[in-house]
């Protein structure tokens, strides 16, 4: 047993010990994150995304401060403009003079609605739906007030708008929404998954290659350690090597970057585990079936590289076409992070992410069991 732990912790020691791995284990995930994260803090669920409009208000009066208001109310960002600005904002609602007199007069008058060149349609639909609605409910309250020979002003109109509805209109999705994992949830996780990846392929990787052509892992066999305390030193180094950059990133997620990790700790962490151990082995078979540096280094680089891709570390997966998504779902990669943003961006427990544990579990056994035969084989052609 003091043999394996010894094996264990000098492969953690000979990473933490090159001075390259602060940059690649620290410094590099850092930036990546700050830059993705910050560029894709979007909000995915359409019912609080918000369509801008600038409005340029000539009139002042408190019919033209009504029609504002009733925009504002459905789920319009109202950007107040003084004056008519040189260039147009990427779409504004111009109230023109005496809009308030002409309205209660009975005469014609024209909102007019000017948009950039190339905006974007849906929020230009929902801005003209926007302005449509607040109109119409508008006459609706001046009709009535006519009908009931009240006075037309802000006070008698408010009172009809904060007047409990007769109907309500309630709506929902039909069947399940996810939400689709934005910013900082999105990054922290997407980056512990890609820089596990790339640290567990190529140290451990060039570790193993290293060791094979030096003669270390010959001399270890010569030396009073069994076959079963080498193989499991190096599973669990190579596991230590992971469970060490996850943590690192877990910790920079919590406390710089303000990430919660849900209500469940323990599950967190034997994902977080077992993501390590099943990375390990398929690094440490890589170092087995490699057989120079310079090939780990552009292998393990490109497998990283590609199955962060697909699992959903660069862009969501949910956004991913369907053959991207079924591929990520049976990558250890994809099905890590589809166990991270569980915990984290949906807020569940162990239950939800038993399927990724024994998936995880199972890539660990198959990989583990390779490598053990590899490492036999190594093992009996040097003797």
């Amino acid at each position: 047993m003091k043999a394996t732990i010894n094996i264990a912790l000098q492969s953690l020691r000979l990473v933490l010990r090159d001075k390259s791995s602060a940059i690649w284990m620290l410094l590099v995930p850092m930036l990546y994150i700050f830059i993705f994260g910050s560029a894709f803090r979007f909000e995915s669920d359409p019912s609080k995304n918000k369509a801008y409009l600038g409005v340029l208000d000539k009139d002042g009066g408190f019919l033209s401060h009504l029609l504002i208001a009733g925009i504002q109310s459905q789920n319009i960002l109202i950007d107040t403009l003084a004056e008519e600005p040189k260039e147009p904002p990427t779409r504004m609602l111009i109230i023109p003079d005496s809009f308030t007199v002409r309205s209660l007069k009975g005469e014609e008058t024209t909102l007019e609605i000017v948009k950039q060149q190339g905006s974007n349609v849906e929020a230009e639909m929902a801005a003209k739906m926007a302005v449509r609605k607040s109109y119409m409910r508008l006459i609706a309250d001046l009709v009535e007030l006519k009908i009931n020979d009240q006075p037309i002003d802000a006070a008698h109109i408010e009172r009809l708008e904060n007047r409990e509805p007769l109907i309500k209109v309630s709506s929902r999705y039909a069947g399940k929404h996810k939400i689709i994992p934005g910013g900082f949830n999105q990054q922290v996780p997407a980056n512990i998954v890609m820089f596990t990846l790339l640290i567990i392929f190529l140290a451990v990787g060039g570790m193993i290659i290293d060791e094979k052509r030096s003669g270390i892992i010959r001399r270890i066999n010569v030396a009073p350690v069994s076959f079963g305390q080498l193989y499991a030193g190096k599973l669990a180094g190579a596991t230590l090597i992971g469970v060490a950059q996850i943590g690192l990133l877990a910790l920079i997620g919590r406390f710089v970057f303000g990430v919660y990790y849900g209500p469940s700790p323990p599950a967190f962490l034997l994902l977080a585990l077992l993501f390590a151990a099943s990375v390990a082995a398929i690094g440490l078979t890589l170092g087995m079936v490699v057989q120079s540096e310079e090939k780990i280094i552009a292998i393990g680089i490109l497998l990283a590289i590609t199955m962060s891709a697909i699992s959903g570390c660069w862009w969501p997966v949910e956004i991913s076409p369907p053959w991207m998504a079924t591929i990520a779902s049976l990558l250890p990669s994809g099905i890590a992070l589809s166990g991270f943003h569980q915990l984290i961006s949906y807020g569940r427990g162990v239950a939800a992410i038993l399927p990724h544990l024994v998936k995880l579990a199972l890539y660990t056994l198959v990989f583990a069991v390779i490598f053990a035969r590899l490492l036999a084989a190594f093992d009996s052609a040097r003797h």
